[in-house]
């Protein structure tokens, strides 16, 4: 273990997110520098430091940017990183390490809200043996970054805040400047200590689990589209959950009641279009001005407006929701700039909007009050109703709505002047130049040629308060005059704001985003004439380093591509654990993962990064009864389909690893869990009910957050079978016979309750007040035949609804939901439909353009790079290509099974865990990394080919791993089948349930032939 003499350091005279209280660790969006200048000795030898904070770091070391970081996790066993430094450091010389410390004071769906802290320890020894340590304490110096905005909207209620960086405010302290030993902290504040590692809410540190991501340098392929704009007129953003919901910092979702209301002073009587972006907008779309009700279209509220003042009130109420930023935009582009002008209803400093409420109902006479009042003398007499959104709740500017709802200014043809665009689409020397426009904003629309996710870095020279706007999106659509559509990303403010100070500046952005396009928007001051030139404009990708050690190639392009995509997508959702998506949430849903690992395994041998999620998923049973939805997040939340998931996830990353360490620290998690759902959820007639989020795919189909739901219980029979397997494994058979007894329990009980006679298929569901649903679901009898939760007598009677769809049922809508479809037909060894339908909804992506693949099955997907999609990666290289492991024991077994299908030939590899199965990880690095000995193989490498007469399979196996090889049922019982091995040993071919088999030991290499 780790000693520690640091300790955990802060800033004080923060602010807790402008609620006007002393600090309490928790300033709002807060960004704080913390240094530290030492010398180091002349003789250094090795240079160590461990690091971590609360929420998140960026590290400098003598003004270079080194890392970020930590991992996420749950503050009661924090992670901390580790850097060897001795590279960084300059010998004999003054040093100095730099970090920033963003704290959100909030959590999202990553962030499970702790409170701010800096922990730092460099551990220094010399070739003398001298052992020197710099640790954070009160010696280190601290103070805000003043470049940062505070006052930006959030992201979106999954993610952080919008990154606004001001150059012009940089004080000196540019992005690493203050990060050097010259630089002069003299009027910095000193830290103070909040006490010794173990002190809550860090009562454990845990070493980082996994490598650090990659970052590496992108650059945009093309220059799509320059034109000039004029971004709409007004813009305003304030959260209301201070006000609204008062005390609130968690990620869960609220309902409320209430109003906001301003004061607008029109010029003369006029018509006001107001439109609201993504979170609460205009609630039950009701709004009034002077008492009157306003009107609505599909592009928003119509506000007529008198002379004078005008009271306008909007109805913010909601049953349910996360994000409660408020946005309203008045009017866009040309033509409309009439002046207006918004007053604090009660004339007090702060923002120009008050909220009313919160209320218990819209029926309270509070609400009616202020909703009927007429004049803002009216709203006067109502003040102790009423209260002033506080500065700090009041976004500075808002850049998202800034960019998409632009309008070009019809100057296109004398508007923007540049030079040497293409220069931004290659690393050179060279560099574009973008001129002012004659009126409004130059606008690039760039392409980077793929889906990407990572941070944004330019280098530009720009003269000062130019402002650069950033925004990122994954998609554009074909119209029929030939041009394209944006598809914007509503919902999520995928942006960044850059103000440039005078000359040359190079930025990397701090917030990690997805995207394939982007927008930049560049913003002269007004009268400027000095144009901006940019060397550098990139993205640095940043994903789990995975090396691409599977492959699979076969005589049909398409799937090839098919393959390659799902693969590349799967890459793009694994950060620090595997994610939905690199764009909207970057959040660890738990069943999305347990798919994603499977692609993993097949693809990359992504053992390591399951293994973390597995573990980091089962910790959340310390405040929730069930494995939650998305961990570690600050949404409470079960999504039940999602727990039993992760049940499954655990057996199969020990099937493929056979990991002792990960079954000891796993299983205790497993079992408590699925004791949990017997004592508490499991109804005196063997149905499991629970109050949760039920759902499973988007679709219609009746999955009440109340009620009985069939396709859980199905997947419940299926999760107690695998705990029974993993207790077996474990040798706890006690265990495993209770949990094969709750498997049947709830079987009996989903055969006996949940049949439907007539239809002869399952219901969806059984609502709370015992009403059975009159919904039927291909999706709910998959689950129940895939589960094998069905009678001997009715099995094949739902089968036949896999196949071909009975009218009025509810049919699949995303890929994720296929994926047990598919699993179903490869159970019934019917290959061949599997293949025809990846190559009709997978196929329809890559004939669309797509680089990755989409959350659901339409070009109209929200997300276009989400890896719950990308399950024909795994099932080519499982089946068609053939190889998956056999499971239950230490030694490493695998099936060679290949599944030739209407294929002619497949060849590839299927990674195999790294090192002994027993001791630690199943991806430990193999010792002969260390040396000049070359590596031994770490995959399986497979290749096949057939015609009407013959199959030929080429097979070699790592050192570790044997392999019972199962021809194809193509191959008859007469057939001729030899085997030629180069190395190893093999039985004889048998023919054997309908299969030649042949069974080779480890690190085998040869052929098998078969002619007929």
């Amino acid at each position: 273990m780790a000693s520690w003499t640091a300790k955990w350091i802060w800033i004080d005279g923060t602010r807790d997110g402008g609620q006007g209280t002393k600090d309490e660790g928790l300033p709002r969006n807060f960004y704080f520098c913390a240094r530290k200048a030492f010398d180091v000795p002349r003789d250094l030898q090795s240079a160590v430091l461990r690091i971590t904070a609360d929420a998140r770091y960026v590290l400098f070391v003598n003004g270079q940017r080194i890392g970020n970081g930590p991992l996420r996790g749950w503050q009661h066993s924090w992670f901390y990183d580790t850097y060897d430094l001795t590279p960084h450091l300059r010998p004999g010389e003054r040093n100095a390490i730099g970090v920033l410390v963003i704290q959100l004071g909030e959590a999202n769906f990553q962030y499970p809200l702790g409170r701010g802290g800096l922990l730092a320890q460099l551990d220094m020894t010399t070739k003398r043996g001298r052992n020197i340590t710099v640790g954070t304490d009160r010696t280190w110096k601290g103070m805000p970054h003043p470049a940062y905005d505070r006052r930006t909207p959030r992201i979106s209620c999954q993610q952080g805040f919008v990154e606004h960086y001001d150059g012009t405010q940089e004080e000196g302290r540019g992005t690493g400047d203050w990060a050097t030993a010259e630089f002069d902290d003299s009027k910095w504040q000193r830290a103070i200590e909040l006490g010794k590692v173990g002190i809550a809410p860090w009562k454990k540190l845990v070493p980082r689990n996994i490598p650090f991501l990659t970052m590496e340098p992108v650059y945009p392929t093309r220059i799509l589209l320059v034109r000039t704009v004029e971004p709409p007129a007004i813009v305003h953003s304030v959260d209301l959950r201070p006000n609204l919901i008062p005390g609130d910092r968690s990620s869960n979702p609220h309902g409320l009641t209430g109003l906001v209301l301003t004061v607008v002073r029109a010029p003369k009587a006029m018509e006001v279009r107001v439109r609201a972006l993504g979170g609460i907008g205009f609630g039950a779309r009701r709004a009034r001005v002077n008492g009157e009700d306003a009107t609505f279209d599909e592009r928003g509220a119509i506000l007529n407006l008198r002379k004078g003042e005008n009271l306008v009130v909007f109805d913010v109420t909601r049953d349910w929701y996360h994000d409660w930023w408020f946005t309203t935009v008045w009017g866009a582009g040309r033509g409309a700039r009439d002046t207006v002008e918004f007053v604090n209803p009660l004339g007090e400093e702060g923002s120009v909007w008050v909220t009313a409420g919160p209320f218990g109902s819209t029926s309270e006479e509070g609400f009616r009050a202020v909703w009927n009042a007429k004049s803002v003398n009216e709203i006067r007499t109502l003040r102790s109703k009423l209260r002033t959104i506080a500065f700090e709740h009041t976004a500075s500017d808002h850049v998202f709505a800034r960019i998409v709802l632009a309008e070009g200014t019809g100057d296109e043809g004398r508007g923007t002047r540049f030079e040497n665009l293409e220069a931004i689409c290659r690393p050179n020397d060279e560099v574009a130049v973008i001129y002012p426009p004659r009126k409004g904003d130059a606008e690039l629309l760039i392409d980077f040629g793929r889906e990407l996710v990572g941070f944004w870095e330019f280098e530009s020279d720009a003269p000062k308060g130019t402002v650069l706007d950033f925004y990122g999106f994954e998609a554009l659509h074909p119209t029929d005059d030939g041009g394209f559509e944006i598809q914007h990303t509503w919902g999520l403010n995928n942006v960044m704001r850059y103000i440039a100070k005078e000359g040359w500046q190079r930025y990397t952005s701090i917030v990690r985003r997805g995207f394939r396009y982007l927008i930049l928007t560049i913003r002269f001051p007004q009268g400027e004439k000095r144009p901006v030139r940019i060397k550098t404009l990139r993205c640095l990708l940043n994903t789990y380093p995975y090396n691409e050690r599977g492959e699979f190639l076969c005589d049909d392009w398409k799937l090839n591509e098919i393959w390659r995509m799902c693969r590349y997508t799967l890459r793009l959702c694994s950060e620090d654990t595997f994610v939905d998506c690199p764009a909207y949430e970057q959040t660890f849903w738990v069943g999305d993962a347990r798919n994603e690992a499977l692609i993993a395994y097949a693809t990359y041998g992504g053992y390591e990064l399951a293994r973390r999620c597995w573990l980091l998923a089962g910790q959340s049973l310390w405040r929730s009864p069930l494995v939650e939805s998305q961990v570690p997040s600050g949404w409470q939340d079960i999504l039940t389909a999602w727990a039993l998931l992760w049940v499954w996830a655990c057996e199969e990353y020990y099937r493929y690893t056979g990991d002792e360490e990960f079954l000891r620290e796993v299983y205790p998690f497993v079992t408590q869990q699925m004791r949990n759902i017997a004592q508490n959820f499991l109804r005196p007639d063997g149905l499991f009910e629970i109050e949760a989020w039920n759902m499973l795919d988007w679709a219609p189909m009746d999955t009440p957050r109340k009620g009985v739901v069939t396709h859980q219980n199905a997947m419940l029979v299926e999760a107690y079978r695998r705990a029974a397997t993993m207790a077996l494994w474990s040798g706890k058979t006690e265990d495993a016979k209770e949990f094969e007894a709750l498997a049947q329990k709830v079987e009996d009980a989903i055969n006996e309750h949940l049949w439907d006679e007539q239809k002869q298929a399952f219901v969806d569901a059984i609502h709370a007040d015992g009403r059975r649903s009159n919904v039927f679901s291909v999706q709910t009898q998959t689950m129940v035949y895939l589960c094998d939760a069905v009678t001997d007598e009715r099995r094949p009677v739902i089968r036949r609804y896999l196949y071909d769809k009975p009218e009025g049922f509810v049919w699949f809508g995303s890929p994720f939901a296929l994926f047990f479809l598919l699993e179903a037909y490869a159970k019934d060894g019917e290959f061949q439909r599997i293949l025809d339908i990846v190559r009709r909804e997978w196929g329809a992506m890559i004939d669309y353009g797509a680089t990755t693949a989409w959350e659901t099955l339409t070009p109209r997907t929200r997300s276009h790079c989400h890896a719950w999609s990308a399950a024909p990666a795994y099932f080519l290289s499982t089946y068609v290509l053939g190889v998956r492991p056999k499971g239950g024991t230490r030694v490493m077994e695998y099936f060679i099974a290949p599944k030739p299908c209407d294929l002619k030939w497949a060849k590839g590899k299927f990674p195999i865990p790294i090192g002994t199965r027993d001791g630690g990880r199943g991806a430990r690095r193999s010792k002969s990394w260390e040396g000049e000995t070359p590596a031994e193989p770490r995959e399986i490498e497979v290749r096949w080919e057939r015609d009407e007469r013959k199959f030929v399979l080429w097979f070699a196996l790592p050192s570790s791993a044997r392999a019972e090889i199962v021809l194809p049922p193509i191959v008859p019982e007469g057939a001729s089948v030899s085997t030629k091995l180069v190395k190893g040993e093999a039985t004889s071919p048998k023919f054997e349930a309908n299969h030649w088999r042949i069974k080779v030991s480890e690190g085998s290499q040869g052929k098998i032939e078969a002619s007929w």
